[in-house]
């Protein structure tokens, strides 16, 4: 709404006519625009003008536009954004277009429409007056300050907690049996999994941003994680098919297997280790001799072999343990500082 003092008059001289209809076209329009717009689409300007006798002109075009704001997508899914509605004239100086707002700083938004991704938590409106270096006269224009809450229900479902959950299920690889021969099928499913959930996320993302989302370096971390549990993987298996014909360092059976192996209750006299050593020394046994002398003799090495074998199992179970103590913790902390 503006005043036109050019079309105010006397209601008494006109019948009583306090106000009228008059055709957008026929009067002058203020070339108030938008400033920081994207795309403006005029839906209908052929709405008429409603004219006042004192002057006061409303014409309430039907516009869709579209703003360019400043996005900081770093804590997205769960971001507040704040976007400025800079509106001022092209034309007039402050000293020929007063443009003012009817109640500064307050924004009326009893008229807005509820959105499934945003609710608005603060809306402030605020003059200003600015000079700029291709004129002597001074501008004005309303800024209107907005400040919009992502709701995160849909994404939490979508995104978040499934990377949270692929997450935490990274450190049971070294829960998993090595002669089972799972732990790489495992690893692979979860990498591929966060994959997809990964381009998934992408997708929704704006083409461009100022900030990677910690969620999506989650997305990396947690890939990052899965790798390194692959490799390691690898090496404890081949320390548990070890040859049993090589015993282990002492140093490095008093530390993990010793020391370690009491930690994570680990140790070579167990039944499982026990057991599985006995069936890898089967084939050492070739099933016939030559008296008993060679019989014991066989046996004897193979009581030997037997301990070495668990010796090595071991150092792959120590391994295992702690590094599921090591990636569970790294796990949770990444969980808590996404969720949070």
């Amino acid at each position: 709404m503006w005043q036109d003092f050019q079309l105010s008059w006397t209601p008494d001289d006109y019948h009583g006519i306090s106000g009228t209809v008059i055709p957008h076209d026929r009067i002058w329009l203020p070339d108030i625009m938008l400033f920081n717009a994207y795309k403006l689409d005029y839906m209908d300007k052929a709405f008429p003008a409603y004219v006042m006798s004192s002057g006061h002109t409303m014409w309430i075009p039907h516009v869709r536009a579209t703003a360019i704001c400043n996005f900081d997508l770093t804590h997205f899914p769960y971001d507040t954004q704040v976007c400025e509605l800079k509106f001022g004239s092209w034309t007039y100086n402050d000293n020929t277009l007063n443009i003012t707002h009817f109640d500064l700083p307050r924004v009326d938004t009893s008229s807005f429409l509820s959105h499934p991704e945003w609710n608005i938590t603060e809306t402030t409106a605020k003059k200003n007056i600015k000079k700029y270096p291709c004129c002597p006269e001074l501008y004005g224009d309303i800024t209107y300050t907005i400040t919009i809450k992502r709701l995160t229900p849909l994404y939490t479902r979508a995104f978040a907690t499934p990377c949270v959950l692929l997450a935490l299920l990274i450190p049971l690889m070294f829960l998993v049996p090595v002669e089972s021969k799972q732990k790489t099928n495992l690893g692979i499913g979860i990498f591929v999994c966060l994959s997809v959930l990964l381009l998934m996320f992408e997708m929704t993302l704006p083409s461009a941003f100022s900030a990677l989302p910690k969620i999506a370096m989650f997305y990396v971390g947690a890939m990052v994680l899965v790798t390194v549990c692959l490799i390691v993987t690898t090496i404890t298996s081949s320390i548990w098919y070890h040859s049993p014909s090589t015993p282990m360092p002492d140093c490095m059976k008093r530390f993990f297997v010793d020391c370690c192996g009491r930690i994570v209750c680990v140790s070579t006299t167990s039944h499982y280790l026990m057991n599985t050593a006995e069936v890898s020394m089967t084939h050492i046994h070739d099933g016939g001799s030559d008296g008993d002398g060679a019989d014991k003799v066989q046996m004897m090495h193979m009581s030997r072999g037997q301990g070495v074998a668990a010796e090595w199992r071991a150092l792959t179970l120590v391994i295992d343990r702690l590094l599921f103590i090591v990636f569970l913790a790294i796990s949770i902390v990444l969980s808590v500082a996404i969720m949070g």
